[in-house]
């Protein structure tokens, strides 16, 4: 008879989280596509822009891409991710394994936080490269702290949108609805001409504005100490802790059922 005393025991809840992230880093490498929406298509966004503007790129050209290409990869790919696993059922045989929950919950914020973190890097280096902008040691630290704020922000928020999301097949245009008009507003994807004072106050409390400024800022950096506005740190935290918390508050781990109609009402089953 195997006792208490011989039984395997659990790992710790960082090796737990470590191996978790592992994992999951594994699966969205197998499945490239969104490697190839984060990278490629912000990329092709810089090469246009470079034909339209000429040879000088405004640094928050740059910076405005690649938060757009961080944003689809924190926000789009993540939320929808966990919608189709929790559909599938994979959630809910998760939750059922010896793994406390909560490691679950954390290692898919921050694999989708770090993935979304190299996406936006490499967005980052091809338009340094591409543009011939010289950045610092420093300046280039700050840019991948910015990023990873921003993905965490980004993340969490999905997944507190996807405990509201019911379906699969619903799932991408609720997404795009959401970050698209705040990357907008944002300018991250350009100037946006006329907008009301009412707007460009709103969008600067919104997660894409705040990443952008701190970008732009990391570009800027010579040698002076190194250093993020302290308020685009503080809304990127602010927007990374209220999205857990909803995310809390929110997630599931169910797939979605419909409502059964009783015999005789309408829609109803008949025989």
């Amino acid at each position: 008879m195997t006792t208490a005393a011989t039984q395997p025991r659990l790992p710790g809840i960082p090796a737990l989280i470590a191996g978790q992230i592992r994992y999951q880093l594994r699966l969205l490498v197998a499945a490239p596509g969104g490697l190839v929406i984060g990278i490629g298509f912000p990329v092709i966004l810089l090469v246009a822009a470079q034909a339209r503007h000429g040879s000088q790129a405004e640094l928050a050209t740059l910076a405005g891409f690649t938060v757009f290409g961080l944003t689809v990869t924190a926000f789009n790919t993540h939320g929808i991710r966990l919608i189709a696993a929790r559909e599938a059922g994979i959630l809910r045989r998760w939750r059922a394994s010896p793994m406390p929950p909560s490691c679950y919950f954390i290692s898919q914020i921050l694999t989708s936080s770090l993935f979304a973190t190299c996406t936006g890097a490499a967005t980052f280096v091809f338009g340094l490269l591409y543009y011939g902008i010289h950045v610092t040691g420093a300046g280039a630290a700050l840019g991948l702290i910015a990023l990873l704020l921003g993905a965490l922000a980004w993340s969490s928020l999905a997944t507190a949108l996807a405990g509201l999301v019911p379906r699969v097949d619903v799932a991408q245009p609720v997404f795009i609805l959401v970050y698209f008009p705040i990357v907008i507003i944002s300018g991250a994807l350009g100037g946006f001409h006329h907008q009301p004072g009412w707007l460009a106050t709103i969008a600067s409390y919104l997660p894409a504005e705040p990443l952008v400024n701190a970008l732009t800022h990391a570009l800027q950096t010579g040698t002076a100490g190194p250093s993020l506005p302290a308020r685009d740190i503080i809304l990127m935290l602010a927007w990374a802790m209220g999205g857990l918390v909803l995310a809390v508050l929110l997630f599931r781990w169910d797939p979605h059922r419909p409502v059964q109609r009783r015999r005789g009402e309408p829609g109803g089953q008949r025989r």
